[in-house]
């Protein structure tokens, strides 16, 4: 006897499509053509979608948004493990004093302050770790330094990091991330100072990453790169921070034996010396300040360099200057990844192209926008 077995009826079901898969690693800027607090409102949904359970660990040298500081209350409150380093003294003493109040109110312990050694050595990395909802760091140039009420006198003098030009790299390979947070957490415990300790010297060395922390022994490691370019050769670079160094002669040098320099830098000759702007010029570098009609700050630091082909991305809270160079803890990446490079170089002529159009506004304090090699 045969029976006959009808096939079920096919179900029409709607299939949501994947997740979309987020880079491994990923820029994000703030700037006058990003939404006014970009960055910081970033760093406030990453403390939002921690889980119970998880960690966030910060070191930081600027911490003044007090909205930011109760998200990370928040997240404290809901179970989450928050730890946090700032820089007692930054170069507004009291700048960071309310944002201290409130998290050693709430978090105890896990609220640490960086005393400067001498009042010459400071906190200036910036690293935002996260365990969960996915392992991942952030790092660059950005500091949570603005708040809801605003202090037009503390702005003047570091100007409206909310809104000026800055970066955050997000690092979420596992073994990027995990390095970060875990140098994060040395600084958290104040083991992170040692220029002769082993961990601080040794670079952290991934498919396309590299880190640096610092202080280090051999602070120069974007100098050994610069020092080998000649014809045929490229650097871009923003720098907020520079001084008549090291850095400055590498790139001097290497205009003279044919490479080409393009750089965009702080519009203020306290950051960035006349006579740096002038040397550089005279040598053959194409120097341009940023200055911005709204006294936004170009706060930006990453370095770009084509040697024969081979290109690398530098960026960090690392400053060209002796501080950084020889006192500051500081972390420096080094990235090859191409997405990066070409996402970073589209930002420099964003820089370039603003800085050539904002040149007749910029005054005496940035005199030299841009200086050709025979002034």
């Amino acid at each position: 006897m045969w029976l006959d077995i009808d096939t079920p009826p096919t179900i029409d079901r709607a299939v949501a499509p994947p997740a979309a898969v987020r880079p491994l690693t990923e820029v994000y800027y703030g700037g006058p053509d990003q939404a006014p607090r970009a960055l910081r409102d970033l760093l406030k949904a990453r403390v939002e979608a921690a889980p119970a359970g998880s960690e966030i660990v910060w070191a930081t040298y600027y911490f003044r948004d007090r909205d930011l500081a109760e998200s990370l209350v928040a997240a404290h409150r809901r179970g989450v493990r928050v730890r946090i380093r700032i820089e007692a003294s930054p170069r507004s003493p009291d700048a960071n004093r309310a944002v201290i109040d409130m998290l050693r109110a709430e978090l105890g312990d896990d609220l640490r302050v960086q005393r400067a050694w001498f009042g010459l050595a400071h906190l200036h990395t910036k690293i935002y770790a996260f365990s969960g909802p996915q392992p991942e760091a952030l790092i660059g140039s950005f500091n949570p330094s603005g708040d809801e009420i605003p202090d037009p006198g503390l702005l003047a003098q570091i100007g409206d990091q909310d809104r000026g030009q800055n970066l955050l790299v997000a690092f979420r390979e596992p073994g990027v991330a995990r390095s970060l947070h875990r140098q994060a957490e040395r600084i958290w415990k104040g083991h992170g100072v040692s220029r002769f300790a082993s961990r601080m010297n040794r670079p952290r060395r991934f498919e396309d990453a590299r880190l640096y922390y610092f202080p280090r022994l051999r602070p120069d490691v974007v100098d050994r790169r610069i020092e080998r370019l000649g014809p045929g050769d490229r650097v871009q670079a923003a720098i907020s921070h520079m001084d008549k160094g090291p850095f400055a002669r590498q790139l001097a040098e290497a205009a003279e034996r044919g490479a080409e320099i393009d750089l965009v830098v702080h519009e203020t000759t306290r950051r960035v010396p006349r006579s740096v702007v002038r040397d550089l010029g005279r040598a053959g570098v194409n120097i341009q300040r940023y200055c911005d009609a709204g006294d936004l700050p170009m706060h930006a630091k990453f370095v770009l360099i084509d040697d024969g082909g081979q290109r690398s991305a530098w960026f960090g809270s690392f400053n060209y200057t002796a501080t950084s160079r020889y006192l500051n803890q500081e972390v420096l990446a080094r990235s090859t990844n191409a997405q990066v490079i070409d996402d970073l170089e589209a930002r420099f002529q964003i820089l370039s192209d603003e800085a050539a159009q904002q040149a007749p506004t910029c005054g005496d304090t940035a005199q030299t926008t841009t200086v050709s090699a025979d002034r």
